[in-house]
């Protein structure tokens, strides 16, 4: 999922979508675990998809704005900074 990150927007709908729906957690997981081996590239993608299941409505396992706000303090790199930026925007929060 950490791959196709870019495909998580507003609007847009498919497959992928679907499964990002189903495995909520596995998610959650996924982005805990890229941030305890300090992979914050992958830790931005995988809560890129978390911010947009909370846009959408969907409960979180975890606390989505301050995983967010851990990886832009702590992550570094253009891709990063840019997923961490459209995070924010999903999460509606200020920016760091």
């Amino acid at each position: 999922m950490g791959l196709l990150a870019s495909l998580a927007l507003p609007g847009l709908d498919g497959p992928v979508h679907d499964a990002a729906r189903s495995h909520v957690l596995a998610l959650a997981r996924g982005a805990t675990r890229a941030v305890l081996r300090r992979d914050f590239l992958s830790a931005a993608r995988i809560t890129r998809w978390l911010a947009w299941l909370a846009a959408e409505g969907t409960a979180l396992p975890l606390d989505a704005a301050l995983l967010t706000q851990d990886i832009a303090l702590r992550g570094g790199g253009d891709r990063c900074l840019l997923d961490t930026e459209i995070t924010h925007n999903l999460l509606g929060l200020e920016t760091v």
